[in-house]
């Protein structure tokens, strides 16, 4: 449906859409052909998640009624709140320029209904990034906590790293477990990437901070992180 992605999350989440719990128990069937709905149960309150395929035209147009026309004719399930619901874009491109990233931020600031992200991506860079998966399974498929070990090995502007780091940025559901030993290569693994983007020395050590203090703390929670991240991008 959403090309392979989902197989990628899935395979990082040991098997499973959400981390920890199975897909016949989390997914809600809205019979749909470009959207799939999934629940976080492990918390007090439930949290939905819309996984849809986006696709944006020359002109700037994009499917976004099309989805939203998906979700509301489905009548099998009790929709949620839009303060429990948050909808993960994927989009695929040709290139990843400047140009791009004005849309999606308009996209995502638009939180009318659900709070989005779009994860947008290259066929070039997924493909890259299976591969480079494919050749880390020497007992069976890499969990993200392997796949970040060994990104250290790997150079912070190659096609893997922006793939990875971006999916992680923008599917708030990743449970990471972050080993100490590969604390500082991949903290600047990220300042890289945010470097890249948006080539401002103050935002980079400003985010940077922001991501070492999560990780560090005692009750990392990657959605809280995300948010933070995209706060401080948008006050520049």
């Amino acid at each position: 449906m959403i090309d392979n992605v989902l197989d990628i999350i899935r395979n990082l989440n040991s098997g499973s859409i959400i981390p920890n719990q199975k897909d016949d128990i989390t997914k809600i069937d809205i019979q749909s052909d470009i959207v799939e709905l999934y629940r976080d149960i492990s918390c007090k309150k439930i949290k939905y998640y819309y996984l849809a395929k986006f696709e944006l035209d020359e002109e700037n147009g994009d499917n976004m009624s099309m989805i939203e026309s998906e979700i509301m004719k489905a009548e099998n399930y009790e929709r949620p709140n839009p303060s429990d619901s948050y909808m993960i874009l994927f989009l695929k491109v040709e290139d990843i320029n400047e140009s791009l990233y004005p849309r999606i931020i308009q996209i995502e600031e638009n939180e009318f209904f659900y709070k989005k992200y779009v994860f947008y991506y290259t066929e070039k860079e997924k493909k890259s990034f299976c591969e480079w998966c494919s050749s880390l399974e020497e007992s069976g498929k890499p969990t993200l906590d392997e796949v970040l070990i060994n990104a250290q090995n790997l150079d912070d502007d190659s096609e893997q790293i922006g793939f990875l780091t971006r999916l992680l940025s923008k599917v708030p559901f990743f449970d990471p477990v972050f080993p100490k030993a590969i604390m500082s290569d991949f903290n600047n693994m990220v300042e890289q990437r945010i470097k890249g983007i948006r080539k401002n020395r103050d935002n980079i050590e400003r985010i940077n901070k922001l991501f070492i203090e999560s990780v560090e703390g005692d009750d990392f929670d990657t959605e809280l992180l995300t948010q933070k991240i995209y706060e401080n991008l948008m006050e520049e």
